[in-house]
């Protein structure tokens, strides 16, 4: 796909957790701490057993919370309150990322996993929450996760966005297959080199500035 796809582009999804930020600055290792810790306490197992259901959730089901939910009739609040409870002091105010984001034509909406309140303290955290139009949050996609298309289009329908239009960046390569399905512009925000380029995936950055440096120079 040629780069100048970019021109008629006017509305941005961005992921939050490793997307947004840099992995290395391992806020998300927190939050997988903080689900292992409240599996642990709330099912009264072993911190290893908790983490053994933990990841089987999340690649079964999307999310552990939704895992959770299916199997042990968790309160969702309960959970997202608790994993969510972590130090945010390693993401700092970055001018650099505001004016890229910034210098998008259009909306731009955050499109997570995670819950809202969480997501405007990061936000808030890189100097960057006024530049987002509204944040589509686990609890609006009805705790249904990425990748299942329905919270998707609910994002797309309610929000009147054409399709075409839009551009959506993720960390995670599998979350990408429903918005190319649905013909919006993919980029994968990745600093692995993976070996084979999925048909879904349109661009691949290591960095959300190297995504959002290439895009600009085509306004």
């Amino acid at each position: 796909m040629n780069v100048e796809v970019f021109k008629e582009k006017k509305v941005w999804l961005f992921d939050l957790d490793n997307t947004i930020y840099s992995p290395n600055t391992k806020i998300f290792d927190q939050i997988d701490q903080r689900m292992k810790l409240f599996i642990s306490k709330k099912l009264s197992i072993s911190e290893n057993e908790a983490f053994i259901l933990q990841k089987k959730f999340y690649h079964k089901y999307g999310t552990t919370l939704y895992g959770l939910m299916k199997n042990y009739k968790l309160d969702p609040d309960e959970f997202l309150n608790f994993v969510h409870d972590i130090d945010l002091s390693k993401l700092k105010k970055n001018s650099v990322l505001f004016k890229k984001i910034n210098n998008l034509p259009g909306s731009k909406i955050i499109y997570t996993n995670g819950e809202k309140n969480y997501a405007e303290k990061v936000l808030k955290s890189l100097g960057i929450s006024n530049l987002f139009k509204s944040i589509w949050d686990i609890k609006k996609s009805k705790f249904i996760p990425k990748p299942e298309m329905s919270p998707l289009k609910n994002l797309l329908s309610t929000n009147k966005i054409d399709n075409s239009s839009c551009v959506y960046f993720e960390d995670i390569e599998k979350n990408l297959r429903p918005a190319h399905q649905l013909g919006i512009t993919t980029v994968h925000i990745t600093d692995k080199n993976p070996t084979i380029k999925k048909s879904y995936v349109d661009f691949r950055f290591k960095t959300i500035i190297s995504a959002l440096d290439m895009i600009n120079k085509n306004f």
